[in-house]
């Protein structure tokens, strides 16, 4: 009787974590046609089945059947992507659209699954009632994973509440071009951190079984070199020495992979002369070969298409096909049309070779349905809307935007003090709109239109003018100027004569990607006349930044008392920056970029000696990290456990940081290193730690990090990874101290593979595969006994 009740329970407990018949991949593959696998590997925007004339309500579903029915009955389409009419849709239409889809793959010959994508980037930005996250380069500033991990669950639930499994984030490009439009997306210009943020967002995101209705599977974007053009323009060439691309840009990817992503997105650009979508070295050698990714590849948006009219890589759109493809892409984001699926169909049965790559692909995206539950349920349920919007969503969100604004500057102005009642002017185009907070990527493609700011989301959002007079009364609005022109310019000169302090709020409009290109970061014409009207008249001035780049303040900031840089902060960044202003909240952000001095000489954190040698110098208005609190902390008695080790040992840094100041506060202790001598030059210092700590006043603690070979090595000029016997010198705030590498790597042993071996030590089996196992085995244990 006690088998058969622990039987019962195991059943029982075994069953809540969704353990189901998987399908057999292989059987499955090998009763599809050519026109069924090229199916799979076609992805169609939404444009395609959408209904004509557009809907007068966001009730009705969008979907034309018959166009549908074309799609996936006759093309065999296995995907497809992005909103309707390019605005986010209620999250109870989103189901409507869904199942209907879902509803019609199931009438295949297969019955395979369609699998929906969309690109959730601070939140589920195109679900009406979501939560609108900081961006990652904001959000890269709070230096907390722990923060990503509970946005990235959040943003998870309410993408696959609605019925869709796929998400195309996060971003892994490392932010070291200011100009990029795309440089918001990232989670800064260090590869370790845009590493730890990037391996906990795919952890948080999948959870322990893609099947479970909280999760989704995560899109790795834009593998690689795409964030580094060299006219800083999306889009366009960059030029990366193999050896750069392995320690910098390609770490994140690493990690990702290893944490689990099935899916990888391609740069839409070119780096060395070779587009993204053709590149066999990176999608297949080091990707799916070094790497052993095991997913699949997906374009982006037409890059297929432009091998051939863009590039003038390839001569006809067929030959464009038989390229990527065969360059180890799996499925081509088209996406207006069919006419992949038809060259794939006919390259297939005219090339044994090709068809052997499409055989691969189709398997590749048959597991990730089949690991996603596709094939056993696919639809979504109406119960789990209520997941979407949830308060305490919300109230996540204000602690990440708190966490992501960063006090830049401050010469004791700051916090003000509401009691004092003091008339306070906001100025600027970005005090008392909401589109800036949020930028691209929200609730439309370029985050532009301002209505769906005020008529979205289950609370009320409110600009950063609101949230200020909301804490002081006597505080007024006046523009000044905008993002292209002045606007009311006298009015708000004569409004700040007659005013204690002004908060000017000044930045970017709205963008994304190529729309968002600029010619250099200078700050727009209009808002430097107000700006330095504004700073004529000799008021305390606190300077608001609020944009997806850092365009150039300097001369506003140095003649400014206090400067806060919010960058993008989301939909709840208004409220943090006047908590900031008034002292209802301790800032605590660290930059996650280098805020340039200049439009030009710019210089990440990590530059190399020669840039600081002879009259060069590297300028910069704020570095990399830096940030200011309202309390202030003693870092002291920094020590290491060895002196000398040699390259597969590890060593432990400590120090103690005190809160010696008066207020409570959060501090993110950076932990940087030196390697003084290289075959290849080495940066002056590099992040390889970080631990944010919350301490009263008054109290103290040490922080300890552990340096491995991971943080010792490098790539050598033969694109090896190897760590070289010499002197390390360590840096934590002001303090220093040095150790020695007395064994370095045998060069003779190492293969481009070092690294993935050495960064998957201590990995384990994921959870859903060892109950499996060890369900199995309790399983057959408990027959054989009860037998």
């Amino acid at each position: 009787m006690a088998s058969k009740i622990i039987f019962l329970m195991l059943i029982v407990w075994f069953g809540s974590t969704s353990i189901r018949q998987a399908v057999d991949i292989d059987e499955l593959l090998s009763s599809m046609t050519v026109e069924e696998k090229c199916g799979q590997m076609t992805q169609v925007t939404f444009d395609v089945i959408q209904k004509t004339p557009q809907p007068s309500n966001y009730d009705e579903n969008p979907v034309n059947i018959t166009k549908l029915e074309e799609t996936i009955l006759q093309k065999n389409v296995g995907s497809i992507l992005n909103t309707p009419y390019n605005v986010a849709q209620k999250a109870g239409t989103w189901q409507k659209i869904i199942k209907v889809i879902q509803e019609t793959s199931a009438k295949t010959r297969l019955k395979i699954p369609c699998i929906y994508g969309l690109d959730s980037i601070h939140g589920a930005n195109y679900i009406q009632e979501s939560i609108l996250f900081p961006h990652s380069i904001s959000l890269a500033g709070s230096f907390n994973p722990g923060l990503t991990e509970k946005i990235a669950h959040i943003t998870s639930l309410e993408t696959r509440a609605i019925g869709v499994p796929w998400n195309f984030n996060p971003v892994l490009d490392v932010g070291r071009q200011p100009l990029w439009p795309r440089i918001f997306e990232t989670y800064g210009e260090d590869p370790y951190l845009a590493t730890k943020m990037g391996e906990t967002y795919v952890r948080a995101s999948q959870g322990n079984d893609l099947k479970n209705r909280s999760n989704v599977a995560t899109c790795l974007k834009h593998y690689i070199g795409y964030s580094f053009p060299f006219n800083g323009k999306d889009r366009t060439p960059a030029f990366i020495p193999e050896n750069l691309l392995r320690d910098v840009f390609l770490p994140p990817f690493e990690k990702a992979v290893l944490a689990g992503s099935p899916t990888v997105m391609v740069n839409s650009g070119e780096v060395n002369g070779i587009p993204g979508h053709a590149n066999y070295h990176y999608l297949t050698e080091i990707l799916k070969g070094e790497l052993k990714f095991a997913g699949f590849v997906v374009s982006d948006w037409e890059d297929i298409k432009r091998l051939h009219y863009r590039d003038k890589l390839a001569e006809s759109d067929e030959e464009a096909v038989r390229i990527a493809v065969m360059a180890g892409l799996d499925m081509s984001m088209v996406p207006f049309d069919f006419s992949f699926y038809d060259h794939c169909v006919n390259l297939a049965k005219k090339d044994s070779k090709f068809a052997e790559r499409v055989d691969d692909a189709t398997r590749r995206i048959l597991k990730v349905k089949n690991d996603l539950g596709l094939f056993e349920n696919s639809v979504p349920f109406e119960e789990d809307l209520k997941k979407i919007g949830a308060k305490e969503s919300h109230d996540l969100n204000v602690e990440a935007a708190r966490e992501s604004i960063v006090l830049a500057q401050n010469d004791g102005l700051l916090p003000l003090n509401s009691n004092e009642n003091k008339k306070i002017l906001v100025a600027g185009p970005s005090g008392n709109v909401l589109r800036v907070l949020n930028g691209g990527w929200s609730y439309v493609w370029q985050g532009n239109v301002e209505k769906h700011f005020v008529n979205f989301g289950t609370q009320k959002k409110r600009t950063i003018f609101e949230e200020i007079k909301n804490l002081n009364a006597n505080s007024e609005y006046s523009e000044g100027a905008n993002f292209t022109h002045l606007t009311t310019f006298n009015e708000t000169i004569e409004k700040a004569k007659n005013s204690d302090i002004i908060i000017l709020t000044i930045g970017e409009e709205s963008y994304c990607e190529t729309p968002g290109n600029i010619n250099n970061l200078m700050l727009s014409e209009s808002q430097q006349v107000l700006a330095n009207s504004l700073l004529e008249l000799n008021k305390h001035v606190v300077l608001v930044y609020i944009g997806g780049r850092p365009r150039i303040i300097t001369n506003i900031a140095k003649k400014s008392n206090a400067v806060l840089i919010g960058f993008l902060p989301g939909e709840k960044g208004s409220r943090a920056i006047a908590e900031i202003l008034f002292g209802k909240y301790n800032p605590n952000a660290k930059l996650s970029v280098t805020y340039p001095f200049d439009a030009n000489g710019f210089s990440t954190y990590d530059y190399k000696p020669l840039e600081v040698h002879d009259a060069n110098k590297v300028d910069k208005l704020y570095p990399f990290g830096h940030g200011l609190s309202y309390t202030t902390f003693e870092y002291s008695n920094l020590r290491l456990n060895k002196k000398s080790i040699d390259f597969q040992e590890s060593l432990t840094v400590t120090v103690n940081v005190k809160n010696t100041g008066q207020m409570d506060g959060k501090e993110t202790v950076l932990l940087f290193l030196n390697d003084e001598y290289g075959s290849v030059t080495r940066p002056v210092r590099q992040l390889k730690g970080f631990e944010k700590i919350t301490l009263n006043k008054g109290q103290s603690v040490d922080v300890s990090f552990k340096i491995d070979y991971e943080d010792l090595s490098f790539t050598n000029i033969n694109n090896q990874r190897i760590v070289e016997a010499g002197k390390f010198n360590v840096f934590v705030n002001h303090l220093n101290d040095s150790f020695s590498v007395i064994k370095g790597t045998d060069i003779s042993t190492v293969t481009q593979e070092t690294l993935t071996t050495t960064m998957s030590k201590g990995c384990i089996v994921g959870y859903n595969t060892k109950m499996i196992l060890l369900f199995n085995f309790v399983f057959v244990i408990f027959f054989k006994f009860y037998n």
